[in-house]
């Protein structure tokens, strides 16, 4: 993965603010065009059918790092776009449990319906935020977008 990625800015009141603004409905509809990936060896693979169905089920209630984890076998040709951060609130200061949700929350509403086709969350970059009694984090997802989509938006910054 590129270290040079930009990052979105946030505050912890933004954060609070869009968390839990989309419904069930909403997730489960931009989830039939952006994939959720892992990343190996810098290749992004897509999880498995099965995956994704568990997830349309509870898209608030299946953790990404413990219900939803088998993916494909083939990799899918995804570019880095930027880096967001969410809000994880979870009932145990023990499991970090994020789920989908958190994440499309806090993805730009123009950014959600026309640039990202893929969406790999990041287990390892998190922080407790303080005062939360250990219950509320912060976490970083990738957003992605296919080479297409990276060479049209270029032409149309140069094209009127």
């Amino acid at each position: 993965m590129e270290n040079n990625l930009k990052e979105e800015e946030y505050t912890i009141s933004g954060l609070y603010y869009k968390y839990g603004k989309l419904d069930d409905t909403q997730i489960k509809e931009y989830l039939k065009s952006i994939k959720i990936v892992k990343c190996f060896n810098d290749k992004y693979y897509p999880l498995s059918d099965d995956m994704i169905s568990k997830i349309c089920k509870n898209p608030r209630g299946c953790s990404l790092s413990f219900d939803a984890t088998d993916t494909l076998l083939d990799p899918i040709d995804l570019h880095e776009f930027k880096i967001i951060t969410y809000l994880v609130k979870s009932s145990s200061r023990f499991f970090l449990k994020p789920d989908i949700g958190e994440i499309l929350d806090q993805i730009n509403f123009m950014e959600l319906n026309y640039h990202i086709q893929g969406i790999c969350y990041l287990p390892e970059q998190y922080e407790v935020l303080p005062d939360t009694d250990g219950e509320h984090f912060i976490m970083k997802a990738i957003l992605l977008q296919s080479t297409s989509e990276i060479r049209d938006i270029k032409l149309n910054k140069i094209l009127p």
